[in-house]
């Protein structure tokens, strides 16, 4: 139900009619899925080169839809519909949106893929993609971020504080709450 929604989304925000005319443009066979995927197969265009990819709620694949559609290949369909998701969520925004997370993921780890959000998101080993070794000047950067999380904790537990409630008011808040979930299991009223 949920992937007939996204290709409803995706035929509704326009995405998925482009994917079919790069199909019929590319001369593809197509097959339809049952929750209205389309798996696009032999696709013939140089760019991209990638052998799989979405656009919609249309998969495009170098070699036969058939070869997709098999059951040894479940996790890399699932990474196709996931990216039908995407292209749900953000129409034709996805493609500027994507333009740039490669463009970030070929900067931080020198593959336009691997530090991608949307093929993270949609998940790097089902897609083919190994997990990303980060240029020197990008772990500097994580490690420098990862360092300032603690200084952020200590700086929102300030400004909590500051709002009147401290490490006492969160005990007693804690502590009405498991009393009252303790008389609700007893049978008795929760104080209000």
């Amino acid at each position: 139900m949920r992937q007939r929604t996204r290709t409803t989304l995706t035929w509704l925000n326009g995405t998925t009619p482009v994917g079919l005319a790069l199909a019929v443009l590319a001369r593809t066979t197509r097959r339809r899925t049952a929750d209205g995927l389309v798996v696009a197969g032999g696709y013939r265009l140089p760019v991209p080169r990638q052998g799989c990819f979405t656009v919609g709620a249309v998969v495009l694949t170098r070699r036969p839809p058939e070869w997709l559609l098999h059951p040894d290949r479940a996790d890399l369909l699932g990474h196709e519909r996931r990216h039908t998701g995407q292209y749900a969520l953000l129409g034709p925004l996805f493609w500027p949106a994507y333009w740039l997370a490669c463009a970030w993921s070929y900067a931080s780890t020198g593959s336009y893929g691997c530090g991608n959000v949307f093929e993270r998101r949609a998940g790097l080993a089902a897609g083919g993609y190994p997990e990303p070794t980060l240029r020197p000047w990008a772990a500097a950067l994580r490690t420098s971020t990862a360092a300032r999380r603690p200084l952020a904790a200590v700086l929102r537990r300030r400004a909590r504080d500051s709002a009147g409630r401290g490490p006492d008011g969160e005990a007693a808040l804690r502590g009405r709450a498991a009393s009252s979930s303790r008389r609700r299991r007893d049978g008795t009223r929760a104080a209000r």
